[in-house]
Parts: structure tokens; C-alpha cells; sequence
């Protein structure tokens, strides 16, 4: 079913825990399983963890994967999910593939049309080309960083954002949760460190989430990298500065609504924000 604007998901969880699961190894040290709470998760952990907990949303701002109207088995393997996707940034070809095809509830979000207006003509600053593209041919009512601006009554918002965590921490605010935790999300500086959950060999670095050869620009620097040692900066590298100003921001509103948010991950550049709590994974499992 398609969810059809942002009021379907304010306050549907209130006061509920809520734990974030993000791509990095780490998450593989929190008590998911036993989590009494609502999880919400991206790229493909929703698929390597279907066996082994609820995921009960799952978020997308990239164009690889999940794509709903290519990836829609894949996704119909996730039980009871909702997916929400970029339109800005996923541009499904198909729609009535979605329709007939994907089992689960899905919404499709735009996180780059401040004020309504396309591309070239922003209104933010942080975000300015001088051509329209083609996702400015689907302008959504409101992006999700100007909802949470109005239901909190924030003075801005935070930017288009350089990962998909943080729409996952806005959707976990906009659904209403108290207690919220951020794991897996590490950020790295260097490329050695931009690993993910479940890959197990340097090989699985050129595969993608189906197993097949995944022949990337960032997968094969990812391979170099880890086969000889080299010294690279991650992908999120000049990204890192907007990217903890984001997370900052919404910790900022988390403070001001007293919601209780944690980072999970002991690596995590996200310990660089000043007042940003961190909790061990064993912490969590004490509170359960």
C-alpha cells in the first residue's frame, strides 16, 4: 500500500524505544533480537537480518539498492516492513510494478525540494545547482526535513544530508520515540575503516547485496585499499563536517523534547559531537 504524506507516521510510535541500525560491524554487538522497541534500518541489513529480528522500517536515499521497482523481491522478503524511499534521489521507472508487485507498505519522500522549489532554484544555501534535474519533475508536498521543522518549531533544519542515518534519526523523531539509539552509524575518516556488517572476505567487497559482481568506483577503491594497506580517506570524508552538523541538529532537538538519544557505536565519529551520549552495546542489553 502507498503511504500517502508524512501524517501517517507523526506520533505513531509515541514514547517508544526505537534503535537505528546502521551498515557498520559494530552493530553485530547489540542484543537486537531482545529489543523491546521499534528498528529501522537501511541498505541491505533489513535483508541480513531477516531471520534474526523485525525490522519495521526501512529507509533509502541511494540509487543502488533497494530500488522498489527492480529490487521488489528482495524486498517482499522483509516481512510486515515499510520502506520509505528518496524520490529525489531513487527514481523508480516503473510504478505499477510497485503497485502490483511490492507487498509492503512503501513511501516515497523528497528530501531535497526545500519550499518547494526545483533544484536550481533552492532556497538553501547548502544545496544550489544551476539546472533543474529530472527529480524536480516530482516535487513531493514537503521534504521530510521541513516536517520535523514544523511539528517541532525549529528555526531551520538540517541539510539534504550525506547519509541515510540521518533520515533515519528524523523518522525516528517524526514516529514519535523517547529513547532512541544509533548503531552501526561510525562515519570513518579513512577508507580501512568503511567496512560493512556481513562481509566477511576482501572479495565480498565487489559483490552487492544479490551476490553479484558489484564493479564500483568505491567498491574496487575499497578492495585496493584493504589488499595493500593503503592510506585513503572513506567516501564520507568531505562530507564529515555537514554530516556531524546534522546529527548535531537533531540532537540539539532531541535535548529541547527531552527525547533520550544515544550513540551505540564506540568508533563512531559521532562521539565528536559535543553532548551527544554514548552507550555500550552491553549497556542496552542491561536496560532490556
Amino acid at each position: 500500500m502507498k503511504i500517502k504524506d508524512f501524517d501517517y507516521f507523526y506520533g505513531k510510535h509515541t514514547d517508544k524505544k526505537c534503535l537505528i541500525l546502521g551498515g557498520a560491524p559494530s552493530i553485530k554487538s547489540i542484543d537486537y533480537k531482545n529489543f523491546d522497541g521499534i528498528i529501522i534500518s537501511m541498505g541491505d541489513i533489513p535483508i541480513r537480518l531477516q531471520n534474526e529480528c523485525y525490522i519495521d522500517y526501512w529507509i533509502n536515499a541511494n540509487s543502488e539498492f533497494p530500488v522498489p521497482d527492480t529490487d521488489f523481491e528482495m524486498i517482499n522478503q522483509v516481512k510486515h516492513n515499510t520502506l520509505l524511499f528518496a524520490h529525489s534521489v531513487v527514481r523508480p521507472q516503473n510504478y505499477s510494478i510497485i503497485g502490483k508487485e511490492l507487498k509492503n507498505n512503501w513511501f516515497e519522500y523528497d528530501q531535497r525540494h526545500f519550499g518547494g522549489q526545483p533544484c536550481n532554484k533552492q532556497i538553501d544555501s547548502r544545496f544550489h545547482l544551476k539546472e533543474s534535474l529530472e527529480c524536480c519533475n516530482h516535487i513531493g508536498k514537503t521534504t521530510i526535513q521541513e516536517f520535523l521543522q514544523k511539528k517541532y518549531k525549529t528555526l531551520g533544519h538540517y541539510s539534504t544530508a550525506s547519509t541515510v542515518a540521518i533520515h533515519a534519526l528524523s523518522l525516528a523523531i517524526i514516529l514519535g520515540c523517547k529513547e532512541i539509539y544509533v548503531g552501526g552509524v561510525d562515519i570513518p575518516t579513512d577508507d580501512k575503516d568503511y567496512t560493512y556488517f556481513g562481509v566477511n572476505s576482501l572479495i565480498d567487497n565487489l559483490k552487492n547485496e544479490k551476490g553479484e559482481w558489484r564493479i564500483s568506483k568505491y567498491a574496487v577503491k575499497r578492495f585496493l585499499t584493504a589488499l595493500f594497506n593503503m592510506q585513503s580517506k572513506s567516501a564520507f570524508y568531505s562530507d564529515i563536517s555537514d554530516i556531524l552538523k546534522d546529527f548535531e541538529y537533531l540532537n540539539n532537538l532531541c535535548k529541547i523534547h527531552n527525547i533520550a538519544l544515544f550513540n551505540v557505536s564506540e568508533v563512531s565519529n559521532l562521539r565528536k559531537i559535543q553532548g551527544f551520549k554514548y552507550i555500550s552495546a552491553d549497556q542496552i542489553s542491561e536496560l532490556l
